[in-house]
């Protein structure tokens, strides 16, 4: 239970220059320091071109691997991404490695037992790999979930600190207006009573409060241009599909893949990715 649990854990899903070189670096250094599958016979030189060779190996299988995977899984894999998804994605890239290079001696030694080869290269690779996997997947969950309560620490200091100015302030009561698409108007309302936009597709949701409930309004078109028609000072884009109200932020939480916003009234929790996170920092800091 406890297994499952930690496996569906948020986890960040990073990709960049890192995730590639890493990998190969190590696969450089255990190459040249453990000489696995009979490497200890080279010479120097034959050593540093194998395992030169391998590295690129490591190069372009991990990066054909999640570039594949980012293009045939949806958009919102970054956001349903977990501890589980994190280990399979690893192992299956090793695998791929394993099977490249199970490959690649097959072709230099067509006359080789192919069972024993398999067993050597691919298998082994797999249960050498799945440990420091294992523990190097639980170890960036909980750096990044570490990193997350400090960032929620710190924006929900400075929201105490926004909400204290707030009070003290009114909100314009001129009514905003949002054009549909068709640039009719779909909704007139004060800015103090519009909560948030979620974007669902080619539609907008819009939460608003009317008669102190919460309504929610269907409008065609695009985040970005009700976004511009919003006044920046009390709105805020915090996520690609969502558009806030600064005021009717009550506080911020988070785990180790992102930090979440909780609205006065509103059991959903909005996300705020993680190149808005110090955007949104700034703000708070700044209407001080």
């Amino acid at each position: 239970m406890i297994i499952l649990e930690t496996l569906k854990k948020p986890h960040p899903f990073i990709f960049n220059r890192l995730s590639v070189l890493i990998p190969a670096v190590i696969t450089f250094a255990v190459l040249l320091i453990f000489r696995p599958f009979e490497f200890d016979g080279f010479s120097v030189v034959q050593l540093l071109s194998w395992s030169g060779g391998f590295a690129l190996l490591v190069c372009l299988s991990v990066w054909i691997t999640v570039w594949v995977v980012k293009k045939s899984l949806p958009d919102t894999l970054e956001e349903n991404w977990t501890v589980g998804k994190e280990i399979l994605l690893i192992l299956f890239v090793i695998a791929i490695i394993g099977l490249a290079i199970f490959l690649l001696f097959l072709v230099l030694n067509p006359r080789a037992d192919r069972a024993f080869l398999f067993r050597l290269v691919f298998v082994r690779t797999l249960v050498i790999s799945f440990f420091p996997v294992l523990v190097m997947v639980l170890f960036e969950q909980s750096h990044h979930q570490k990193i997350k309560w400090r960032e929620v620490e710190s924006l929900n200091r400075n929201l105490q600190q926004k909400q204290d100015t707030i009070e003290q302030e009114s909100m314009p009561k001129e009514k905003i207006i949002l054009v549909a698409e068709n640039q009719k108007i779909a909704l007139q309302l004060t800015p103090e009573d519009l909560l948030f936009i979620k974007s669902e597709g080619n539609y907008l949701e819009v939460f608003y409060r009317q008669h102190q409930k919460i309504q929610i309004e269907l409008i065609r078109n695009s985040l970005k241009a009700i976004e511009e028609q919003l006044p920046a000072n009390d709105f805020f884009r915090c996520h690609k599909s969502f558009l806030i109200n600064l005021r009717h932020i009550q506080k911020a939480t988070g785990n180790a893949r992102n930090l979440e916003l909780i609205l006065e009234n509103i059991v959903e929790k909005i996300p705020v990715s993680r190149s808005k996170s110090a955007t949104l920092l700034q703000v708070f800091k700044q209407s001080r």
